[in-house]
């Protein structure tokens, strides 16, 4: 074995972990959803406070559930709040509403990925972004899918793209 080739297997995994936790350092607590959505992230408010919102959210969703922004901002927080099989559901019929709605396809394809979909997730996730309005999110978020299916080769090219 030469040794190049015996440096390149350890190389070959060093790049992915530092592209994981360079993203990982770009997670904020902001409004917008920037990380993808496979990791689970802890929130600020009390579930006392996050119960009202829910409620709320849901009578807006149930009053217009064609309304593709209030159909996002609920299966947002359904995955907030751990009920990822009904936030696919929701963002599942919302896309069916709206097949071209490319922030729908993005919540939707996290929301699949969340729900451990992650084949499907990437497919709805490619058809969420168009290289003439790249989003390093969406780019993550497929290479996070790629992983979790072990092709690791391809995420990295994913990951790459998305930095």
């Amino acid at each position: 074995m030469s040794k190049r080739s015996s440096l390149a297997s350890p190389a070959r995994f060093l790049l992915p972990a530092l592209l994981v936790l360079g993203l990982g350092g770009c997670q904020t607590n902001g409004i917008e959803d920037v990380t993808g959505a496979l990791g689970v992230r802890s929130e600020p408010a009390g579930k006392a406070e996050a119960k009202p919102d829910m409620d709320a959210l849901r009578e807006r969703y149930r009053a217009r559930p064609g309304d593709p922004g209030v159909a996002l901002a609920y299966g947002k927080a359904l995955r907030e709040t751990g009920q990822r099989a009904q936030a696919v559901a929701v963002l599942e019929q919302a896309v069916l509403g709206h097949p071209s709605n490319k922030a729908l396809l993005a919540g939707y394809g996290r929301a699949l990925a969340d729900n451990g979909n992650f084949q499907q997730a990437f497919d709805v996730l490619g058809r969420a972004h168009t290289p003439e309005h790249p989003d390093w999110r969406i780019l993550s978020a497929q290479g996070a899918a790629l992983d979790q299916l072990g092709r690791n080769e391809e995420a990295q090219q994913y990951y790459a793209s998305a930095l």
